[in-house]
C-alpha cells in the first residue's frame, strides 16, 4: 500500500523468484516482531503483577503493630 492506497506493479519475469524471497524475508521479519512485540506485553504484565504484590506486602507491613 502506497499512502493508503492498493499500488500494483507489474514484476519482470526473470525478478520473480528474487521479489518472492524479498516477500517472504519480509514476512519473517514482520512475524518476528510481532514475536518480541508480544513477549515484551508479556513481561510488561509479569512486572507490573510483581509491583503490585510488592506493593501490597509493604502496606501490610506498615500496618503491623511492633
Amino acid at each position: 500500500m502506497v499512502q493508503g492506497q492498493k499500488h500494483v506493479e507489474r514484476i519482470p519475469e526473470d525478478w520473480v523468484e528474487v521479489v518472492r524471497q524479498r516477500v517472504d524475508m519480509g514476512r519473517n521479519f514482520k512475524e518476528a516482531v510481532a514475536e518480541l512485540f508480544a513477549a515484551n506485553a508479556q513481561l510488561l504484565v509479569l512486572e507490573r503483577n510483581q509491583s503490585r504484590e510488592i506493593a501490597k506486602r509493604q502496606s501490610k507491613a506498615k500496618r503491623r503493630p511492633r
